[in-house]
């Protein structure tokens, strides 16, 4: 039997939140304006997934689930689970990690064993867990010479209108709804296409994805409705290329320096499909500890100027530093807005905002306004508030400091009479 860990928050609460059913429910919901838990929206999501198994079923269309990660053994190519709903439950509902990771382990085990008799966990560490694989200290360089090119990443967002079916495997879910609920025919396809689309789109086929890739649920980087949670969106990440697949580990050094590969390239690949990773996700697709996961960042981010795009720096979810603190950090170094947008992985525009932000923080300051106000007059938390005047007092030691600051950036002050 497994144990639960007891006392603390569970970081893995929302993990359940991560499967094809409750996406497509929060997608029908901000769609078409459903109240939350819509039974309305739950039944679309369940006869139309429905239909679909069917149909894939008798036409032999093979896809993965998100979680899943496709390998290739003698030739053949299977997806083998990183993480299921099943597992995901049984974390969230606070079993221990490490007792979770050894039952999906087996599962992985048994999938390859189909395919190859003797197939032994040392090859499986291969994909899985390098570190296993690593039995010594040792080497001291692991960073590369140079950051990632984004322009050779060959991954790119799967639009969800682009997905099509044949439309005569969602009438018996059109009649249903029209019959059942008394849904407008035209809403009633509405919402089965929608659904039927949404379960494409995190459930690509297998031959839509190469040996080493596996499909993810992230944070989409795109904003909401307001008031309305921040929506889920399926990523193809490129855990391992062929050539890691098969790399000679022999130090700790040689370990690091293949984290580092897949860290930069899975945020990089992410944020080009309009996602971002959270430092959780990292974790568990990397099996690195939070702390490892950390110290490899930081060494990234001072050795190459370059901020990772994850939800702790792009949405600012997490305890990291605000992405607004650091772009007026760079602003302030003398970067221009388009070399900071590059290095933080944020628009022009984005960074443009930031910075205005911070102008009028400055402003409010140099007129001797207190920060609680400031917090209501800019609406942002107090939080951010207290980091931009610490960098006030960094960089701006004296009064004619920021006034000419100010005036490079356009703003013209002039004291009160």
């Amino acid at each position: 039997m497994m144990k639960t860990v007891k006392g603390g928050s569970n970081r893995f609460a929302a993990l359940p939140a991560r499967d094809v059913k409750p996406v497509q429910m929060s997608h029908l919901q901000q769609r078409f304006e459903l109240a939350p838990r819509s039974e309305l929206a739950e039944t679309v999501a369940d006869r139309v997934n429905e239909v679909l198994a069917e149909h894939e079923a008798a036409s032999g269309a093979a896809r993965l689930q998100p979680g899943e990660l496709l390998v290739e053994i003698d030739g053949i190519t299977k997806p083998i689970p990183l993480l299921t709903p099943q597992w995901s439950q049984k974390l969230a509902g606070g079993f221990k990690v490490s007792a979770v990771r050894r039952h999906l382990e087996y599962e992985q085990l048994q999938v390859c064993l189909e395919l190859e008799e003797g197939f032994d966990l040392e090859q499986l560490w291969r994909w899985t867990d390098q570190k296993e694989l690593v039995g010594r200290r040792g080497g001291k360089e692991f960073l590369p010479a140079e950051p990632l090119d984004v322009e050779t990443l060959e991954v790119s967002p799967r639009p969800l209108e682009d997905i099509a079916f044949p439309d005569a495997v969602l009438e018996p879910v059109i009649s249903y709804l029209t019959q059942e609920y008394g849904c407008k025919p035209a809403l009633a396809r509405a919402m089965a296409e929608r659904a039927a689309q949404i379960r494409q789109w995190c459930c690509p086929g297998v031959k839509e994805l190469k040996p080493g890739q596996v499909v993810w649920l992230v944070y989409s980087t795109r904003r909401s409705k307001r008031g309305q949670g921040r929506l889920l969106v399926p990523v193809v990440l490129t855990l391992l290329t062929l050539e890691e697949q098969t790399l000679e580990l022999t130090n700790r050094a040689d370990l690091k320096q293949l984290k580092i590969q897949q860290i930069e390239r899975i945020t990089a690949e992410a944020w080009q499909q309009d996602g971002v990773l959270t430092m959780l996700d990292l974790e568990w697709l990397l099996s690195l500890n939070g702390a490892s996961l950390r110290q490899l960042l930081n060494a990234y981010q001072e050795s190459f100027g370059v901020i990772l795009p994850t939800a702790g720096t792009v949405l600012d979810m997490g305890r990291t530093l605000t992405h607004k603190t650091i772009v007026v950090e760079m602003s302030l170094e003398g970067l221009s807005t388009q070399q900071i947008a590059r290095r933080i992985f944020h628009t022009p525009e984005a960074v443009d905002n930031y910075l205005r932000l911070f102008d009028r923080v400055l402003v409010l300051r140099y007129f001797g306004m207190p920060p609680h106000l400031m917090r209501q007059v800019t609406g942002h938390s107090m939080a951010l508030i207290k980091e931009h005047l610490a960098l006030a007092d960094k960089h701006f030691p004296s009064e004619k400091d920021l006034v000419d600051y100010l005036a490079n950036r356009g703003v013209e002050l002039e004291k009160a009479q």
